[in-house]
């Protein structure tokens, strides 16, 4: 669900309530809630909203990618990783980096598929991780694309022109309402 804080109140009982000011979107699952799951205790965490990038740029970032790999001579899932790690962002929790180490010898693809190598030693290696593709915001997911193109453009890839890419997230932006710009 989508909103904004409203107004924090306290009520007869001495009970701290939270008023949400919901979109509009939002009302149907927010009335369902409050028909069948009213006073039942919840876990509540609110974050700030992030606009989900458009389909049309993530189609064209794996189209480019099946490019890419074609002239790398490697997977589309390498590719996608060099990617990732190169240009995309790097995985936090609760504001600090998100690193695993892991015994020596053991794969680290085996666990999560974007991250390279920090630091090891005798019995373990550390791992930087990235945030997989799905999960990035449209500014995060613009530097992706901008550097893939850049790669592309390397290896000789015909790629759309700067105004064909920036129509291609403003008919995003007007299609979700979108005020984030790149």
């Amino acid at each position: 669900m989508k909103g904004m804080i409203g107004n924090l109140q306290q009520n007869y009982r001495g009970e701290w309530m939270l008023g949400i000011v919901l979109d509009k979107e939002s009302v149907p699952e927010a009335m369902r809630l409050f028909d069948k799951e009213r006073m039942k205790p919840f876990e509540v965490v609110l974050k700030p909203f992030k606009e989900k990038r458009s389909l049309t740029a993530n189609a064209y970032f794996h189209v480019l990618v099946n490019k890419l790999a074609a002239a790398m001579r490697i997977s589309n899932d390498e590719c996608k990783k060099y990617l990732v790690t190169s240009y995309g962002t790097v995985a936090e929790a609760n504001g600090y980096p998100v690193v695993i180490t892991l015994p020596k010898g053991q794969n680290a693809d085996d666990f999560y598929p974007y991250h390279t190598w920090i630091y090891g030693d005798a019995t373990s290696d550390s791992y930087q991780l990235y945030k997989q593709t799905h999960a990035l915001n449209t500014k995060e997911f613009a530097r992706l694309l901008d550097g893939t193109i850049t790669e592309c453009k390397e290896q000789g890839i015909e790629t759309l022109s700067p105004a064909e890419i920036a129509r291609l997230y403003a008919q995003a932006d007007q299609v979700k309402g979108n005020p984030e710009k790149r």
